[in-house]
Parts: structure tokens; sequence; C-alpha cells
């Protein structure tokens, strides 16, 4: 058995944006993000499909949360927000050889449901977690710290949230100010009034519960991947953090 992990994400308003084209060929975008984050060190299935749909499928029970979250946090279209549909669980076969367009899996409906349960929210949030291979306490506490988080993010400025972003794959403050060429104390300043240090320690907390959960079901594997897979995504987006973020 693999332990693994799966998104389907929507994007908020898309079939109103008056930009259809240039959304759709962002989403072909990160799909070749996505792959170059996982090369060749993790096993990974991700497609644009169905227009403003990305479904993926890692291995990893957080792989498929940490990918989310770093997507939402480069993400460039405010007013079209990108929302996830989120599972784990295990597979008997290797994740290299699904065939991601025409799966048909009990996880894919786990996934399906969860973003469904965003879709119908009128004030929708970023992230919701559908399982049946966690205690359902565990689930909504879970879910309601992701929903904490997004109360936070969405009451962030523009350089607030920039701040968040570009400190969550740097994690300096000097970096983050020369990079938005602002002094390190003006940097520190958004970051504390961003709530950027409670938004990220949700993030840490929810990957190492999602970890320990893993390493409590196969643990011959250990949590490796989790440290490889974002050092590859955070070196990654330094390559084209110009191209990625508007400074």
């Amino acid at each position: 058995m693999v332990p693994v992990s799966v998104f389907i994400m929507d994007i908020t308003k898309s079939s109103s944006a008056d930009y259809g084209e240039e959304l759709s060929s962002y989403l072909a975008q990160l799909e070749r993000y996505i792959g170059d984050w996982y090369g060749k060190n993790g096993s990974v299935q991700v497609k644009h499909r169905s227009g403003d749909e990305l479904i993926l499928l890692s291995e990893g029970y957080s792989s498929a949360f940490i990918t989310a979250f770093y997507v939402s946090s480069l993400w460039k279209y405010e007013k079209n927000p990108p929302y996830f549909g989120l599972t784990y669980g295990s597979l008997d076969k290797k994740v290299e050889d699904i065939d991601i367009e025409k799966w048909i899996h009990p996880l894919v409906k786990q996934a399906r449901n969860a973003n469904d349960h965003l879709k119908k929210q009128k004030d929708r949030e970023s992230f919701h977690f559908q399982s049946k291979d966690v205690e359902l306490s565990l689930q909504t506490l879970i879910n309601s710290m992701l929903m904490l988080q997004h109360v936070l993010r969405i009451e962030q400025t523009d350089v607030q949230r920039l701040v968040c972003s570009l400190y969550l794959i740097y994690g300096k403050q000097n970096a983050v100010a020369e990079l938005i060429n602002r002094s390190a104390p003006t940097v520190y300043s958004h970051f504390k009034k961003g709530h950027c240090e409670q938004i990220l320690r949700s993030f840490r907390e929810i990957v190492s519960v999602l970890d320990a959960l893993q390493a409590k079901e196969f643990p011959e594997m250990g949590n490796n991947h989790t440290k490889t897979l974002e050092e590859r995504i955070k070196t990654n987006i330094k390559s084209q953090v110009q191209d990625i973020f508007s400074f």
C-alpha cells in the first residue's frame, strides 16, 4: 500500500471572469510548475481539466495540502481565488501507474465532496478536508483551523499577503525586505499586522498532524518526503520569483 493525498481545485467566479482564456493558460502554467516542484523526488499526477479544474494525486498524506497551500500563496488573480477539496488515504498501486484523467476511486469522491462543500459556501473558504481514514473529531479540528486561517488571510492587505507568501518561501525578514525594496522593520510590521506568524504556524501544524497520521500507518516510510518537497518548491519558486510575484 502507498500513502497518498488528493486535491481537486476550482476557481471562484471563473465563469464570469473577462479573462477566461488567460485563467486557462495560467492553470496550464501551474500544472507545469507543480510537475517541476516534484521532479524525480516524489510521485505526482496533476492535470488541468474541465475548464477551471485542477486535480492532483501525490504520494504522502501531507503532499496535496502542501502543494495547495503554495499554489494559494502564489496565486495572482485576487478576484478569482482558488479553493481546494482535499483528502488522503492509501492505494494498492503506485501513483505513476494511475491515469488521472480516467481515475475512479473513493479518494476522488472524497476530494470532490470536500470541494462541493466549499462550492456551496456563501463566504467560501480556501481549503476543506474530507477523509474516511481519520476520526471525525480530528477532521473537524483540522477544518476549523483552516477556517480560522482563511479569516486571517482574507483580512490581509495586498502588501501583507505578499510579505506572508515571500516569508513562506524565504523564511527571512531581510531577504523579503530586499526583494520588495522595503526596510526590514517595515516588513516586520506587515508580517505582524497581517498575522503571518499565525497563518504559517497553522500550515505547519496541519502538515505535522498529517505526517504523524502517516507515520502511524506507514512507520517504515518516515517523513523526509515533506522536507524534500518543500525544499524543491521553494528552490523552484526562487528561481523565477520575479515572474511569479509583482513587486
